[in-house]
């Protein structure tokens, strides 16, 4: 299931200059506002799955990514890997994460990633029921994993950006150590390479 992600929005279209940087696990005040001034200062814009926790317990935060323009979408009520809980547990996490989420941002929820990109089908199931979308991706920041360093994860994504990508990246939780230190330069190159990125929803419909 996690593999064949029947239905879930993996990439956009292909238009010149256009990506998708995602980040998951936020929000957390000692590390994403060092992600949103780096999107800031380089004029792009990006989503954000956020943790219902999280963005319960730092509104103003929420408030600021809305502010600069950046998408807010569900990750979970839980961060639990789907194949580990109840089905149950699985099925109902989607809606609850998505509602209260809209609560802290006061605007309807749309996408879901679950935590690691886990699906069975009773989060399948959960998203359907709950009205949204499930949220995948094409190219994997990696920004999580034993030894990786900033220098060696720019180096090893910008062969692997291209117009339409889905980037997964963190800014929370273990990639942020990561993520937060090597942003600039990655923005910096994509800029030099002609890549911009935009957010999902945009990705998705501008034309």
């Amino acid at each position: 299931m996690q593999r064949l992600n029947l239905g879930v929005l993996r990439e956009g279209p292909p238009r010149p200059g256009q990506l998708a940087l995602t980040f998951d696990d936020g929000p957390d005040p000692q590390t994403t506002p060092a992600v949103l001034d780096a999107l800031k200062a380089a004029g792009m814009h990006a989503t954000f799955f956020v943790l219902a926790p999280h963005a319960e317990a730092h509104p103003a935060l929420v408030r600021r990514l809305l502010a600069e323009g950046h998408e807010v979408q569900a990750h979970a009520a839980r961060h639990l890997h789907a194949w580990v809980r109840s089905p149950w547990s699985a099925f109902l996490d989607p809606g609850e994460a998505a509602r209260r989420i809209a609560a802290v941002t006061g605007q309807p929820v749309t996408l879901h990633r679950p935590p690691h990109g886990a699906y069975t089908l009773a989060t399948i199931l959960g998203q359907r029921t709950a009205g949204l979308r499930g949220a995948h991706w094409s190219v994997e920041g990696g920004d999580w994993q034993k030894g990786a360093t900033p220098q060696g994860t720019v180096q090893a994504l910008l062969p692997r950006l291209r117009p339409g990508a889905v980037v997964v990246l963190h800014d929370a939780g273990p990639g942020a150590r990561v993520t937060v230190p090597m942003l600039p330069d990655l923005l910096r190159a994509m800029q030099q390479r002609g890549l911009r990125s935009v957010t999902l929803k945009e990705l998705a419909t501008h034309p």
